[in-house]
């Protein structure tokens, strides 16, 4: 059986929508299901939130060691940890970015929406060539509670694209994608990650050998995507594939456990793909 034709054989046993888009980083092979269908990102949105960050930054509009408040108002559940700190707390932007993609942290992203400018991260999208993703407002739950669309919307190939563009250091400076990377490492060890071999902590395989992932993710009740590389040595060997993988719709009752169908069935269509290509 064909990687495509596996990888078909998972999705239409889900019981759900779901879309993938991949891309072997050294053949350039793609391998898709559905990987032109639109579907609600969630929090993977975040990505053009932060390159929209670092595009103003490459412009001069300011710097990521500029400082930025807590305020009260800026409050918002969900993920994160600053929803739980004290109003009046400053951090530099860059720690603001690294609690947005590393931890998804909610008030973080509806802060440093407020400060890049909702139309320009939708402006930039646009200008680089990604139509099909869009960022529609802040994170609001009440909004987002009656449509999951609300948020952002983007098709898993443009996510994919997106991503290699990060890794493959394309859109913005060398420097300014390993700033990005850096904060996206790990990110997703529960769904990209869950089946696959990384070394334990401690061992003594060499750094170009141990498997790496670096990407974002997004939940929402029912839904679950993620966009990442999963690579072995230094980006510019491009050894490894970026994918996207989107699902929604999935109707048992949302507990949010890390075993839920929507992160599971992301394991082992990434565990197919690392099988054909990396493994």
């Amino acid at each position: 059986m064909s990687l495509l034709e596996q990888i078909r054989e998972i999705c239409e046993a889900f019981d759900g929508r779901i879309g993938l888009s991949a891309t072997n980083l050294q053949t350039e092979e793609t391998v898709g299901h559905q990987a032109e269908e639109v579907f609600p990102t969630a929090s993977v949105i975040k990505l053009p939130v932060l390159l929209t960050l670092m595009q103003q930054v490459e412009d001069g509009l300011y710097s990521l060691d500029d400082p930025l408040m807590l305020r009260r108002g800026d409050k918002i559940g969900g993920s994160g940890l600053l929803q739980y700190l004290s109003p009046g707390l400053t951090m530099s932007l860059r720690d603001w970015a690294l609690l947005m993609m590393s931890i998804s942290d909610n008030l973080a992203t509806n802060v440093l929406i407020d400060h890049v400018g909702l139309e320009q991260v939708q402006q930039w999208l646009n200008d680089n060539g990604y139509p099909n993703v869009k960022l529609r407002r802040k994170i609001d739950f009440n909004i987002l509670n009656k449509d999951q669309n609300e948020l952002g919307t983007a098709t898993p190939a443009g996510l994919t694209r997106m991503i290699m563009a990060v890794f493959q250091q394309r859109h913005l400076t060398p420097a300014a994608c390993t700033e990005m990377l850096r904060m996206m490492n790990k990110v997703g060890y529960d769904r990209v990650g869950r089946y696959l071999p990384f070394e334990p902590y401690g061992s003594d395989v060499p750094d170009e050998k141990k498997l790496q992932l670096a990407g974002k993710t997004g939940s929402l009740k029912g839904m679950r995507a993620q966009t990442a590389v999963v690579y072995r040595g230094k980006p510019e060997q491009n050894n490894g594939f970026a994918l996207t993988i989107m699902n929604e719709g999935n109707p048992e009752p949302e507990r949010w456990q890390p075993d839920a169908p929507g992160v599971l069935v992301i394991g082992r269509l990434t565990r197919l793909i690392y099988d054909a290509w990396l493994g």
